[in-house]
């Protein structure tokens, strides 16, 4: 049968959550969009062999979960979930046991939108564009490791665009990874720089920057100067409790001697190198490193704004123009030291 498995993914999250047993059939499940899926296999021998599969499989990531269960993330739409459970019986002889259950991802869409009339757009004005730092917000994985990122404004010089997460959530400058935005586009990033992680005593802020050059993307701005102990503020993370939702709270502290902020707010596992946003203004003004407390409203931290401004690359262009020095000769052709 399949039953709802709250207690016993206290660690997991509220992505959904079933036991998929033998017992009884199946019955659907539905989900809704940016939510993890997780299914656990019950009453099963430990001793036996388990191969899950989703289908259709295009799009579907799946993360490496504990035995017995299956955890994955797909664009909306029907999936079916199939379970086979291979044992060994005295005589050596296998038998294999299938359970299925039927996934639906909702769109999150209305299914009756009200007319409306169209309305000539707006001509575009070069450059006009304004920050949208909730759009600007995205997923990033580099291996199997996911994390948080934030496209940052304005654009290079070469066309690309400099991404703000945490140094724990990369591993050496020059990886490539990937980045996930809202709205459905895969970009390709490499790690540009990155500082010292909190416990070498450093900020915990790395920069990664776009493997192409690319015209429109939502972006977000880093303040000018940290803003003031109690700023409210906000952050709208991948973190597994809630991926994807608000989460408020206000500074507590200023900058401290690893230049990360003091905030009270709610950060889980994934929030990691988010942006943390004024709720007045919009701009960022720290980067998600770590917290007291999983899942919870508590004390955390994270990189500053001033110290991510400083430690944000430059970017060299044709127009840099730098004199080779001349090598300096005596009369008879033999350098001068």
């Amino acid at each position: 049968m399949l039953r709802h498995a709250v207690a016993l993914f206290v660690l997991l999250g509220l992505g959904t959550g079933l036991f998929l047993s033998a017992d009884a059939p199946a019955a659907d499940l539905k989900v809704k969009p940016y939510k993890i899926v997780r299914i656990q296999a019950d009453d099963v021998s430990p001793k036996a062999a388990l191969i899950w599969r989703v289908t259709p499989a295009k799009d579907v990531s799946r993360a490496t979960s504990p035995r017995g269960m299956l955890e994955f993330t797909a664009p909306p739409g029907q999936y079916l979930v199939e379970l086979l459970i291979i044992t060994s019986g005295p005589d050596g002889a296998l038998s294999v046991e299938e359970r299925t259950v039927s996934v639906e991802i909702e769109c999150g869409c209305a299914k009756s939108p009200p007319k409306i009339e169209p309305v000539p757009p707006a001509p575009k004005q070069p450059g006009a564009k304004k920050p949208d730092p909730v759009a600007a917000i995205g997923r990033i994985q580099f291996g199997s490791a996911g994390c948080t990122a934030t496209v940052i404004g304005p654009r290079r010089t070469d066309g690309k665009w400099d991404v703000l997460t945490a140094t724990h959530c990369v591993s050496t400058v020059g990886e490539k990874g990937t980045l996930y935005l809202k709205d459905g586009r895969k970009i390709g990033v490499r790690v540009a720089f990155k500082s010292k992680e909190i416990e070498d005593g450093g900020p915990d802020c790395a920069w990664l920057v776009t493997d192409a050059a690319i015209e429109d993307v939502p972006f977000a701005v880093i303040a000018e100067k940290n803003p003031a102990a109690g700023a409210k503020i906000w952050h709208m993370g991948y973190g597994i409790d809630k991926p994807g939702n608000r989460e408020d709270g206000e500074v507590t502290a200023a900058e401290n001697s690893r230049g990360q902020l003091t905030m009270h707010l709610s950060v889980s596992s994934g929030d990691s190198g988010g942006g943390i946003f004024d709720a007045t203004t919009g701009e960022l003004i720290a980067v998600v490193c770590c917290t007291q407390q999983r899942g919870a409203k508590a004390a955390m931290y994270g990189c500053s704004a001033a110290v991510a401004r400083k430690l944000r690359p430059t970017v060299a262009t044709s127009e840099e123009w730098i004199p080779t020095q001349i090598p300096a000769v005596s009369v008879s052709g033999v350098r001068l030291r």
